[in-house]
């Protein structure tokens, strides 16, 4: 397995899976990580190192000019995003700027934060497992972060980088949380406000605020309209003109979905979208009890994502879109192939994003989906398709 090419299998599925399979035979958990944690951060690391490959070989990913679009005025390379959580701190900006259109890096916290407690070798408990059956991440992990001081020292090296033109094309679209120790929606605002303004120079697509996840109870507090308001009023006052506002939207936990779900999922949508805000990321996790998962959590409720989560998605993607055309959907969840990318387009998204895809089968899902997207579109561009699909419901 040493002898495998680290570059080839992450872009071969079959090389990638043999890979995959020796990490986790490889490295098992301490008692402050999980195993599919500290194999993430294992993997961090070979990364970063394999920059200057992926710069070497950054036309592999290249789409053309076919499905290059713009959104909010701001151009893209590739509709292809890598979702927030794979790169939490900002540490893997470089390398990933080769493959992808646009990154979503975060959730970005003002102070650092250890997340929700664990002791997977001592007790056997964890904040994130992963099932290889169902091709999906079961995560209760509670925003762990390195604070916004190591953010920002991260988007100063890759803005210089950039400069030198080191870096690739993608955009940063900025994922943020205003979670602090102290549960006020004060303290929250005052947080997002620092982040914003301490990350602006550095963000060159925009900002999505994310108070969806289902393991950081007071994020419940945080998600009704008249919270919702004042956040977009903050981001109106402190995200730089021309940069796109975005909000993180749980996607549906049942299907089909019952009416008081999907009304508070629209209603929150409406007042971002009727306040300023330009779109919406379907988020990538459902959540989930885990009384009767094989893995001991140290919490009753985690987030579910990976493969599963895709018809939940989708069915939100087509609400979304129906209910507010002018709004643009970044599709988040469970997108595995090109196939599932093209069926999101079908239902109104204008661009997708991955995290759980890349952690089964590598960055060569990325070309494939640019290769299913163009033969999808049989000539078209990506641009015309949505302008077409919107104006011609």
């Amino acid at each position: 397995m040493l002898a495998v090419d680290t570059f080839k299998a992450s872009l071969d599925p079959s090389l990638f899976k043999l890979y995959r399979r020796y990490l986790y035979s490889r490295y098992k958990a301490t008692d402050e990580l999980a195993q599919g944690e500290v194999v993430h951060e294992i993997a961090k690391e070979r990364l970063v190192r394999l920059a200057g490959k992926f710069e070497k070989n950054a036309s592999y990913f290249d789409p053309g000019e076919q499905l290059a679009l713009s959104i909010n005025g701001l151009e893209l390379k590739s509709p292809v995003g890598v979702a927030a959580g794979f790169d939490k701190n900002c540490d893997m900006l470089l390398p990933m700027s080769y493959v992808f259109g646009y990154m979503n890096p975060g959730s970005v916290l003002l102070k650092p934060r250890a997340g929700n407690l664990q002791k997977p070798r001592s007790e056997g408990t964890v904040r994130m497992a992963i099932d290889d059956e169902r091709q999906a991440i079961i995560n209760a992990q509670g925003y762990p972060h390195k604070g916004l001081e190591h953010t920002v020292r991260n988007l100063q090296k890759f803005s210089q980088e950039k400069h030198h033109h080191r870096g690739g094309r993608a955009r940063i679209l900025l994922n943020f949380s205003g979670i602090t120790d102290s549960y006020t929606e004060d303290a929250v605002l005052d947080a997002c406000r620092e982040i914003l303004v301490r990350t602006s120079p550095y963000v060159d697509l925009g900002f999505e605020e994310n108070r969806t996840s289902p393991n950081t109870d007071f994020n419940k507090v945080l998600q009704s309209p008249d919270f919702t308001k004042k956040m977009v009023d903050l981001m109106n006052a402190h995200v730089p003109s021309g940069k796109l506002k975005a909000s993180k939207i749980a996607p549906y936990s049942e299907l089909p979905p019952k009416d008081a779900e999907r009304e508070a999922r629209m209603k929150s949508i409406k007042v971002f979208y009727e306040n300023g805000g330009q779109a919406v990321v379907i988020g990538n996790t459902r959540p989930v009890g885990t009384s009767l998962l094989a893995a001991k959590f140290s919490r009753p409720v985690a987030g579910e994502s990976g493969r599963p989560l895709f018809p939940y998605m989708l069915r939100m993607v087509e609400d979304v879109h129906k209910a507010f055309p002018g709004l643009a959907i970044i599709a988040c969840g469970g997108i595995w192939n090109g196939e599932d990318a093209w069926q999101a387009y079908q239902k109104g998204a204008t661009l997708v994003q991955l995290y759980t895809a890349l952690t089964f089968q590598g960055f060569g899902i990325v070309r494939e989906i640019h290769d299913t997207l163009k033969k999808k579109l049989a000539g078209q561009t990506l641009q015309g398709f949505i302008e077409k699909r919107d104006n011609h419901p």
